[in-house]
């Protein structure tokens, strides 16, 4: 019992990212008490950080290990990727040349492009696939070496001079003191590339991707365009990326 409460209470505190004691206590239908032994089994495995009033989630270290495989990322969090997916192709318009890279949430674009007359330049193998029922969308792969893990090709995107209008990355990690972050080298240098050759940037992430940090960063917050997420941002993040002209869209 005691357990499965820490599990729910670790989920509910990294969703919300800053939750308030009373608000934790009045959520779970436990005593200040026990709240004050639960936080503080939490805080020994640095899930959470304590302040004033309530407790904040800890930034989440993320690994090629403890990354799910592609297949399984697809799968997880699939209602709010597809919403992101639909909102991102609002954005595009025909004549458009666009970047769809290989993460699980940048894919789910594809779908909503049915009706759209544009170029989608990709080195996702599941992208490729998707295209072949859209009539109007032509569809160029990045070839390469194939990566298993991603179902993608890499390639030495600085030998091609493709120019993007929009262009739509997935990351691991979105944080505010360490930027955009992923587990793979070779992918990371792929989006950095892309980034510096795009009119607009847009980083489609769901909720669980805030404050996570990978080994390897390839872009700092500056220098995107927009956000598209599947629900409000916390304040700290509304106010960050205000204050840098970076659009917000849930």
């Amino acid at each position: 019992m005691k357990y499965e409460r820490l599990q729910e209470m670790e989920a509910y505190i990294r969703k919300k990212h800053s939750v308030t004691n009373e608000e934790l206590m009045k959520h779970f239908h436990i005593s200040v008490q026990t709240l004050r032994r639960d936080l503080k089994e939490l805080e020994n495995h640095n899930i959470i950080t304590k302040v004033y009033g309530g407790v904040i989630a800890s930034q989440q270290k993320i690994t090629p290990a403890s990354l799910p495989v592609l297949s399984d990322r697809l799968r997880i969090n699939k209602q709010a990727k597809d919403r992101i997916g639909f909102l991102a192709s609002q954005l595009v318009k025909d004549g458009d040349v666009i970047f769809v890279d290989s993460g699980s949430t940048a894919y789910t674009i594809i779908p909503y492009l049915q009706q759209n007359k544009v170029t989608v330049i990709s080195h996702s193998i599941h992208v490729m696939n998707a295209l072949q029922q859209s009539e109007n969308v032509t569809g160029i792969c990045l070839g390469g070496k194939l990566n298993k893990d991603t179902q993608s090709f890499y390639s030495d995107t600085s030998l091609y001079p493709y120019y993007y209008n929009k262009a739509f990355i997935s990351t691991v990690g979105l944080s505010l003191t360490k930027g955009l972050t992923n587990t793979d080298f070779n992918e990371g240098v792929i989006k950095h590339h892309v980034i510096k050759n795009s009119e607009e940037v847009w980083i489609v992430a769901d909720h669980t991707k805030f404050g996570n940090v990978a080994f390897h960063k390839f872009s700092d917050l500056k220098r995107i365009t927009g956000v598209i997420t599947d629900a409000k941002l916390e304040e700290q993040y509304q106010l960050y990326l205000n204050n840098l002209n970076v659009k917000i869209i849930y």
